[in-house]
């Protein structure tokens, strides 16, 4: 029977071995082998060797004792059965913890759609698409209910949160202002009210911080006012006009406290000033202006983070600012952190056109006065680790290779992030930069795309929603032990 218990480890290892390999290859950089993999197969061919050997031994010896092939027979099964059990117990703790898909969404249809944001929600995503939106149930991937867009119109910008089970979205037509708002109702995909304003800049792709949500108000950008409106009936509440050559750029809202980024030229269209405009969210009263540090157009402008304030500012002019900058609740200056340094850029985005465009999946996040990122040393285009800055000082606090390309981020409770990375994912301790080891998604890998969300499942399972789901990659993947 030891001989058999051999040749069932021997079995074992090699089923167990060989299927561990994601679509027969791993270990590319692009898809990663599970931990266990190559000490799984050592140990196949090594108990395979040794159990040919001690079959042929016991049995010969046996023989002699008991003439027949019968009883040799039963032995060497009966122990190959046995081996099964721990052979599994031993390839698990060799392999570690494994995510394979559960369930993905079919792919997007027509072709000509991709998506544009997200709003996550207690037991469903809702996905935004150019031509409409649909919820999804965590679970099982179900679609609860789909709303088209108007006709011709195309998704434009929506709020990056969601109060009281209302999400604000805007739709313009191709070469026409951004300029219809409609209140959600997220639970039942009902259309609550619509509004026209008068739209910014001709829509050509999907821009993020239009519009945003809080304290019971939608508050929308003009080209050169800001509205708000009752976020559950869309009754027009203010309006507070930005003078002549002024118009807001992007806007973000917590607290009761909306904050608008408004740039402002003169009659020959001379840059004049880029100003952080705050506002009383629910009476849109102007509570003070602060100007930001910028000589000349921008560039990028987006908010990473709502509270504490963040915001990203790039200057047209490439001695300028290119800097995320850090404000306190009386829009104090608090410090700056430079995009780019000596040791390494940061790389919170991916290029235009790969992402969500009106509510980016970023890879940073924001957790109490610790900024964390994805980035790259010098030379490099793919981010293969994360760094933490004190957004008070600016100083890099701790840098944390993360094994792979860094693919998403998202907040976990308390001081922790989740970070898919080389294929993981791996549990950031914000204080310290320690990244314990996580679970490695082994099935469905190839079906995540460079610019997907995160999202975490209550069963410990996580949901990957791409932007682009007509084919190469499913609108939403679910993955789980």
């Amino acid at each position: 029977m030891p001989a058999g218990l051999v040749v069932g480890l021997a079995v074992a290892f090699h089923w167990f071995g060989w299927t561990s390999v994601p679509g027969n290859e791993c270990g590319d950089g692009f898809t990663p082998c599970p931990d266990g993999t190559v000490p799984t197969i050592l140990l196949a061919f090594l108990c395979t060797f040794a159990g040919m050997a001690l079959v042929s031994w016991r049995v010969a010896e046996l023989i002699k004792v008991r003439p027949g092939k019968a009883l040799p027979v039963v032995l060497v099964v009966t122990g190959m059965l046995l081996a099964l059990w721990p052979g599994w117990l031993a390839y698990a703790w060799m392999r570690g913890p494994v995510l394979d898909r559960a369930w993905d969404t079919p792919v997007d249809r027509p072709s000509n759609v991709r998506g544009v944001g997200n709003w996550t929600l207690d037991g469903a995503v809702v996905r935004a698409r150019t031509d409409g939106l649909t919820s999804y149930d965590l679970a099982d991937g179900h679609e609860h209910w789909n709303l088209d867009a108007p006709t011709r119109g195309s998704a434009c910008a929506m709020s990056d949160t969601v109060v009281d089970g209302t999400g604000v979205i805007a739709f313009g037509r191709e070469g026409q202002p951004c300029d219809t708002v409609w209140g959600v109702d997220t639970r039942s995909g009902r259309k609550l009210w619509e509004r026209k304003i008068t739209g910014g800049a001709a829509f050509g792709a999907a821009t993020d911080g239009r519009v945003v949500a809080d304290s019971g108000v939608a508050v929308a950008l003009e080209d050169t006012a800001v509205r708000g409106f009752v976020l559950r009936t869309g009754v027009p509440r203010w309006k507070l006009t930005l003078g002549e050559g002024c118009s807001p750029v992007v806007a973000s809202a917590a607290a009761g406290r909306t904050r608008v980024v408004v740039q402002c030229v003169s009659g020959d269209s001379a840059f004049r000033s880029l100003k952080l405009v705050s506002l009383d969210t629910s009476t849109g009263t102007h509570v003070r202006r602060t100007a930001l540090p910028a000589e000349s157009r921008w560039e990028a402008l987006m908010v990473v983070s709502a509270r504490p304030f963040v915001l990203w500012l790039k200057e047209k002019d490439d001695r300028g600012t290119d800097a995320l900058l850090a404000f306190d609740d009386q829009d104090r200056p608090r410090g700056s952190v430079k995009v780019s340094s000596g040791e390494e850029d940061l790389r919170m985005t991916v290029d235009a056109g790969q992402g969500f465009d009106a509510r980016p999946a970023l890879r940073a996040a924001v957790v109490g006065d610790v900024l964390v990122t994805a980035v790259t040393k010098p030379g490099e285009s793919v981010p293969g680790a994360v760094s933490g800055y004190e957004l008070g000082s600016g100083r890099r606090l701790w840098h944390a290779g993360a094994g792979g390309q860094v693919t998403a981020l998202t907040r976990l409770p308390g001081n922790r992030l989740a970070v898919l990375a080389g294929g993981r994912i791996d549990s950031l301790d914000v204080r310290t930069g320690h990244l314990a080891e996580g679970p490695l998604i082994r099935e469905g890998l190839d079906d995540v795309a460079e610019a997907a969300q995160l999202v975490p499942g209550h069963d410990g399972g996580w949901l990957l929603v791409n932007p682009d789901g007509t084919g190469v990659t499913p609108p939403l993947l679910r993955v789980s032990r």
